[in-house]
Parts: structure tokens; C-alpha cells; sequence
């Protein structure tokens, strides 16, 4: 039997595919690639197009954490867990840096859709993955009356997701913001950016290391505060623009090509 969560969550991934599909066939689809994913022929608008399948990616993982949980069923719960009982849930939930996180990706949404197209794909995939992040949370925060329940009934469920693919969507949303930040300066500040953001990642990964005692809330402000910090450099960056590039062989190569003439 399907539960009501599953229903809502796999009609909206069939809503953003069908979108996607029909998105596809307007802006210059051929053949079947819009129903292929590119197979067979193009997609058309490849923006659009992969963002409304990412969105049905993500509409179908819901789905199937609805049913396998059977909405928040205690005893579905307790079967994953392997334990005969389950405390009741609770009402009261902690603090939460999704919020905050939401409100940088849709800032940087809002940037993108002037200033540049790839800062608008870096918000798109910062709101994606914090609404995820943020719904998961707030369902196991209540599954249970039982914090420590709770926190392994999240880490079983979300660490093979989180791990291989929200852990690469972040380097990747990182990676290229930092990107943003080496294009606009110039030659020597750029060198200088590359050694200071590296020797800053190393030494904090070391404190970390060196310090096992240390409560996971410092630890996830630590992250939180640089990754806004790059994210935020990375959206001015990309604001300013690229430095100018002189290519020098380019202007050889001509002025020789003219004296060939003369």
C-alpha cells in the first residue's frame, strides 16, 4: 500500500519530468533526447533541462524515504532500527543552520539571475540540497522522543546520500566559486588567494585533527562560517568579472603574418 507522502512526492517528480520534457522539446530538443536524457539528440535549453531533473531526482528520493518509513510510521522506524520499541515522538527541536544556508543560496540565486549564469546554477544547487537537507532533518528531529535515536536513525539513512553525493555537489559548488575568486585577481594576487585558502583549509583540518574532544556544533560554525565566507567572495568575484588576459603569442603570431605580406 502506498503511503500519502510517497503519492505527493512522486507526483511531483513526475510534474518537474514532464516539465523538464516539455521545457526540453521548446528550446531546441531533437528527436528523443529530451525523454532519452540526451541520448538520442539534444535536450535543448541544458540549464533548465537538468534542473528540473535533478528536482525529480530529489522529488523521488522523498518518495521512497516516505514509504520505506511509511510516513513516520513508529513501526516502520523501529523494524529499520532493529529495535522492538520506539519512545513516542517528541515536540521540541533543536537549533538549525539550514535556515541560514537557505537564505545565502537564495541571495546568491537572486545575484545570479543578473549577474551571471553560473552563480544562478550555484544558487540553484545550494537551495536544492539545503531544502533536502533541511526536510530530512526536521523529520528525524521528531520521529522519536529519543535524541540519540534520532541522530542514527538520520545517519543511516543519509550517509550513503550525503558521503558520494552532496559531499561532490559541494566541492563542486566550492571549487568553482574559488574559481570566480583566482579569475579576478590579478596574476600575484591570484597565486597569493591559492596559498592562503590552502594553508587555511590544512591548518584547520590539523586543529580539528589534533582536537577529537571537540563538540560538533564548533565544528559545523567552523565550516558554515568559511564556506559563506568563500561562497560570498566567489559572488562578488563573479560580480567584477574576469582580469584581462593578453596573450602575447597571439600578437607575434600576427605581426609576424604582416611582415610575411610586406
Amino acid at each position: 500500500m502506498l503511503s500519502t507522502g510517497f503519492k505527493f512526492w512522486f507526483g511531483l517528480c513526475l510534474l518537474m519530468v514532464v516539465s523538464a520534457v516539455f521545457a526540453g522539446y521548446t528550446t531546441g530538443g531533437t528527436e528523443t533526447g529530451p525523454i532519452s536524457l540526451g541520448w538520442k539528440g539534444g535536450v535543448g535549453n541544458h540549464v533548465v533541462y537538468t534542473l528540473l531533473m535533478i528536482g525529480a531526482g530529489s522529488m523521488a528520493v522523498m518518495g521512497i524515504v516516505s514509504q520505506a518509513f511509511r510516513d513516520s510510521d513508529l513501526e516502520a522506524a523501529s523494524e529499520l532500527l532493529g529495535i522492538e520499541d520506539l519512545p513516542k515522538a517528541q515536540n521540541e527541536v533543536g537549533n538549525s543552520w539550514w535556515p541560514v544556508f537557505a537564505a545565502l543560496g537564495l541571495s546568491i540565486l537572486a545575484v545570479g539571475l543578473v549577474v551571471n549564469s553560473a552563480v544562478f546554477i550555484i544558487g540553484i544547487i545550494i537551495v536544492l540540497v539545503i531544502g533536502f537537507e533541511w526536510t530530512i532533518t526536521n523529520w528525524s528531529e521528531k520521529a522519536t522522543a529519543d535524541p540519540r535515536l534520532n541522530s542514527e536513525l538520520r545517519e543511516r539513512l543519509m550517509r550513503p546520500i550525503e558521503i558520494p553525493i552532496i559531499g561532490t555537489l559541494g566541492i563542486g559548488v566550492v571549487v568553482l566559486a574559488v574559481s570566480r575568486i583566482l579569475l579576478s585577481s590579478s596574476v600575484t594576487g591570484a597565486v597569493w588567494v591559492a596559498t592562503i585558502v590552502g594553508i587555511v583549509i590544512f591548518g584547520t583540518a590539523f586543529f580539528i585533527s589534533k582536537r577529537p574532544s571537540i563538540s560538533r556544533g564548533v565544528i559545523q560554525s567552523i565550516l558554515f562560517l568559511g564556506i559563506s565566507g568563500i561562497l560570498i567572495a566567489g559572488v562578488i568575484s563573479a560580480v567584477v568579472g574576469e582580469r584581462d588576459f593578453h596573450h602575447k603569442g597571439s600578437h607575434h603570431a600576427d605581426k609576424s603574418h604582416v611582415d610575411e605580406k610586406e
